[in-house]
């Protein structure tokens, strides 16, 4: 079996051809994390109202992460390339066949086929990115890295350029969230959900590499955290430890599976569930002072409606929120015409690729990744890395019941996801080489 670039270090590297390796390495890895968490368009200007829709992408954008899966496909090829088939399973293979016969049947193929060709680089990056550490201690370090630089430009923004790192009244959309802290993020729930797997990140360098580094990136995630406000990452990241910490205790993978997906079907029952069942929506309502969960319920209502037209294939990769069909072209008399997504992201996946694609993606992402994460062999230096995918991946599953956190979405919390996804079935297959 390959070697794998998460594993023990043998021993110091002692010579120039090595070090520069290691360089080559730190830099592209923190450049890949960089470009997603940071983006090419950094703290942007709200104030201003959003583009025309167009079917043209971000030019800058999708440069910038095709010259890094360039670059990385390039290093890759020199660096045993056959690993990447260690992550090839017939569940992955599958989806993506489906999501190209969505493509052909999408009501604008072309949009949707260019999406799709995005988001399969996209995850190519994350599967490359996962060989370029040289052993678990070298991804710590790196990962500490990136996050602290990530973290320092987010209060560097807070603290000398307000207007563009904290949501104000002039936003040209949702002002109401003004106050609330975003850094060099589009939205507070984005910026929400991204300090959430940056304390499970220092949670992991606490345990691998460093208290004192772990601690402080926890901290300053914590405190970034609670000034955005995003109610969705405050209110799931204790569910994702408490959770994360029963199935670590759980000894049989059914109960440890069942266990966390009985979590996703009661959040989905009580959130979206709220929709059509009058007696849960009368529970909600006497427990919270929003039972519409901040107006969520009207755009569940609007997506169920038009998910019942093309139950099968869907309406295309990123080929329904936000095209001129379903801003002016579909019947709705409220703001579900101009949402960016359904705020859930199982409702937004079938919507995308049909049910028979949300199945398919539950099988992969969810049922199969979690009995990865039991397969994994004991080892005692990977348990810290083992817990965290597990948090990242419980944390994509469950914050998918309010926002669009898992496949096949781009953004930093997704493709960090998707490491992880990608991680555990890498630590399950390659037990002969741990």
């Amino acid at each position: 079996m390959a070697k794998l670039g998460l594993l023990p270090a043998d021993g110091p590297a002692i010579e120039t051809a090595v070090d520069t390796d290691s360089l080559i390495r730190s830099i592209l890895f923190i450049a890949v994390f960089l470009s997603v968490w940071i983006s090419f368009h950094p703290f942007p200007d709200l104030s201003e109202p959003p583009l025309q829709i167009t079917e043209a992408g971000d030019l800058g954008k999708e440069i910038g992460f095709l010259v890094l899966f360039l670059l990385l496909a390039l290093w890759s090829l020199f660096h045993e390339p056959t690993r990447l088939q260690l992550l090839v399973r017939p569940a992955m293979i599958v989806t993506l066949v489906w999501c190209g016969v969505t493509v052909l049947a999408s009501w604008q193929p072309s949009l949707a086929a260019s999406r799709f060709a995005f988001t399969l680089g996209n995850m190519g990056m994350a599967t490359m990115v996962l060989l370029l550490p040289k052993n678990v201690r070298h991804f710590s370090d790196l990962m500490t890295v990136a996050v602290l630089i990530v973290l320092a430009v987010c209060y560097i923004g807070v603290f000398l350029a307000p207007s563009f790192a904290i949501h104000q009244l002039t936003d040209f959309a949702e002002p109401e969230h003004a106050g609330d802290w975003r850094g060099v993020f589009t939205n507070k729930n984005e910026a929400g959900a991204t300090m959430v797997q940056f304390i499970f990140i220092g949670l992991f360098v606490a345990r691998m590499r460093s208290l004192a580094l772990g601690g402080a990136i926890i901290t300053l995630a914590t405190t970034f955290l609670i000034f955005t406000q995003s109610k969705t990452a405050i209110g799931i990241l204790p569910v994702v430890l408490i959770i994360s910490a029963v199935l670590a205790r759980t000894r049989r993978p059914v109960m440890g599976i069942a266990i966390a997906i009985s979590v996703v079907v009661m959040i989905n029952l009580f959130s979206v569930g709220s929709v059509y069942f009058e007696p849960i929506h009368d529970m909600i309502a006497s427990i919270l002072p929003d039972p519409s969960f901040t107006g969520r319920t009207e755009i569940w209502q609007f997506a169920l409606q038009h998910l019942a037209e093309r139950p099968i294939t869907g309406y295309g990769i990123s080929a329904f929120w936000g095209t001129e069909q379903v801003v002016y072209g579909l019947s709705g008399d409220n703001w579900a015409n101009i949402a960016v997504n359904a705020h859930n992201g199982y409702l937004d996946i079938a919507l995308i690729i049909g049910i028979p694609g949300l199945a398919l993606v539950i099988a992969w992402i969810v049922v199969l990744t979690l009995a990865d994460y039991y397969r994994v062999p004991y080892a005692p230096h990977l348990q810290p890395l083992k817990a965290f995918f597990l948090q990242v991946c419980l944390y994509g599953i469950y914050a998918s019941c309010f926002e669009t956190a898992i496949f096949p979405y781009v953004g930093g919390e997704r493709f960090l996801l998707m490491i992880a996804v990608f991680g555990l079935r890498y630590l399950s297959v390659s037990r002969a080489a741990i």
